[in-house]
């Protein structure tokens, strides 16, 4: 059995080194959907309550995340950017590599696959740059 929650977070990116116009600072509202399954429903007849999962979503993505600059971790702006932002350092995600999609993606299942509770998995974490763009993980080695 899954369950499957959507969440909404702002944030802004670039991809350092694209031809167009993503190589701009530029900001998103992003949607972001999580699927956890497990092979028993617990006592009250449920894979996860979503008020748990929801905590452990905010707790792992949305409250690093939001309203924050998402940048690769040698991007020249990243300085910059962490000088203006000094009083909210929080603000400032770095990421060893560009923060696609594709990355976010697999960071959020990372960082939400480690704080769910015993007998629940993730199964996939879907990141919609855009209504029409999105970008789907699974897990597994990809690196």
């Amino acid at each position: 059995m899954e369950i499957t929650r959507e969440y909404v977070f702002d944030a802004a990116h670039r991809i350092p080194g694209h031809r167009g116009r993503c190589a701009w600072l530029h900001g998103h509202t992003y949607r972001l959907a999580v699927t956890v399954a497990a092979a028993r429903l617990d006592a009250l007849d449920m894979v996860l309550d979503f008020e748990d999962l929801d905590a452990i979503v905010r707790a792992a993505v949305l409250d690093r995340w939001d309203h924050a600059a998402l940048l690769r971790r040698d991007d020249p702006l990243a300085p910059a950017v962490a000088a203006v932002q000094a009083a909210a350092p929080d603000r400032l995600v770095l990421f060893a590599e560009n923060p696609t999609a594709e990355i976010l993606a697999r960071e959020a299942f990372d960082a939400i696959a480690k704080r769910l509770p015993e007998g629940v998995a993730l199964t996939g974490v879907t990141v919609w740059e855009t209504p029409s763009a999105r970008s789907h993980y699974r897990g597994g080695d990809d690196r």
